[in-house]
C-alpha cells in the first residue's frame, strides 16, 4: 500500500514537470497547422512530441493504472466506479489525457485538466494532503471571488448606505475575517520609490490582494479605472501575492457589464488582475 502511495506521487510529481512544456507544444503546433505553409510539420515539433508528449503520455497512463490498483487493493469498488465515470475504462485512451485550460487564478501558466482533476479525485486520501495545496488555493480564490461578487449583498444586509469606497471595503473585510483568519493582520511589501501602496484587503494563505473603488457617477468609473491602470505597476515587488482583484463598486448602473468589461480590457490589464463591476442597492 505504501509502495502504491509513494508511487502515485511520484508520477504526479513527474507529470507537473511536464504539463507546461506540452501545454506550449500543443500551442505551437496549433500555431504551425493555422499557417498551413507545408504538408509536412517542421522537425523541432516532431522532435517535440518525442521529448515531451509521449512521456507525459506514459506518465498519465501509469498514474491511471496505480490508481485503478490503489482504490482496488482497498476494495473501494464505489469509489472505482467513479473513478471510471471521470477518467473512463480505457487508460490507452484516458478522458482530458489531451485537454488544459489556463490557471487564472494562480500561476497564469496553463494546466493539465486530467492532473487537476486526479488531484481533486485523490485528495480524500491523507497521502495526498500535501500534493493538494495548490488546487485548495485555487478553490479558495473562487469563494474569495464568491463573496466580493456579493458586496452589495453583505452591503444591504447590514443596513448600509456607503458614501466611500472605505466604508464598502470594511463591510467585506469584516465578512472575509470571518472566512480567511490571515486577512485580520496581514503585511506587505508592495513598497516604491516615492509611494507606498496598500491594497483595501489583503488575504496571504491565498497570496490575494484586493482593491476597491467607489464611483457615484459615470465619469468617477472612468476613472478609477485608469487609476487602477497606473497602480499596477506599483503591485509589484511582493513574492507573498500574486492575484490581484479590483472591484467597482457603482452607485448605479452606468455602462452595464458589457460596457466595463471592454473598457477594462482596453487597458491592457495582466492575466492576474481580475475585475468585478457591482451596482449598489
Amino acid at each position: 500500500m505504501e509502495y502504491l502511495e509513494s508511487r502515485i506521487k511520484v508520477l504526479l510529481s513527474q507529470a507537473r514537470q511536464l504539463e507546461i512544456k506540452v501545454a506550449q507544444h500543443q500551442v505551437d503546433w496549433g500555431v504551425w497547422e493555422l499557417k498551413e505553409e507545408t504538408d509536412i510539420p517542421p522537425q523541432y515539433l516532431l522532435d517535440g512530441d518525442d521529448e515531451f508528449v509521449s512521456p507525459f503520455y506514459g506518465i498519465l497512463q501509469s498514474i491511471y493504472l496505480s490508481a485503478v490498483c490503489y482504490l482496488d487493493t482497498r476494495n473501494l469498488e464505489h469509489y472505482l466506479g467513479v473513478f471510471y465515470k471521470i477518467f473512463g475504462r480505457d487508460p490507452l485512451c484516458l478522458n482530458y489525457r489531451d485537454k488544459f485550460e489556463m490557471d487564472h487564478y494562480w500561476s497564469g501558466e496553463p494546466y493539465s485538466v486530467f492532473l487537476a482533476k486526479m488531484n481533486v479525485f485523490l485528495s480524500s486520501f491523507e497521502f495526498m494532503e500535501s500534493s493538494s495545496e495548490k488546487y485548495d488555493r485555487v478553490s479558495g480564490l473562487q469563494y474569495l471571488e464568491t463573496v466580493l461578487k456579493n458586496t452589495a449583498v453583505i452591503i444591504s444586509k447590514n443596513n448600509l448606505s456607503p458614501k466611500t469606497e472605505t466604508e464598502v471595503y470594511n463591510a467585506v473585510k469584516s465578512t472575509l475575517g470571518f472566512i480567511f483568519t490571515s486577512s485580520k493582520s496581514p503585511k506587505s511589501n508592495f513598497i516604491k520609490t516615492a509611494k507606498e501602496y496598500k491594497p483595501d484587503i489583503l488575504i496571504p494563505e491565498l497570496y490575494a490582494a484586493v482593491e476597491y473603488k467607489y464611483a457615484a457617477d459615470e465619469q468617477k468609473l472612468k476613472s478609477t479605472i485608469e487609476q487602477i491602470a497606473a497602480d499596477v505597476k506599483g503591485y509589484t515587488g511582493d513574492k507573498d501575492y500574486s492575484v490581484f482583484y479590483a472591484v467597482f463598486y457603482a452607485t448605479d448602473d452606468f455602462w452595464g457589464q458589457a460596457k466595463f468589461s471592454k473598457v477594462w480590457n482596453e487597458q491592457g490589464f495582466p492575466k492576474n488582475w481580475i475585475p468585478i463591476y457591482i451596482v449598489g442597492r
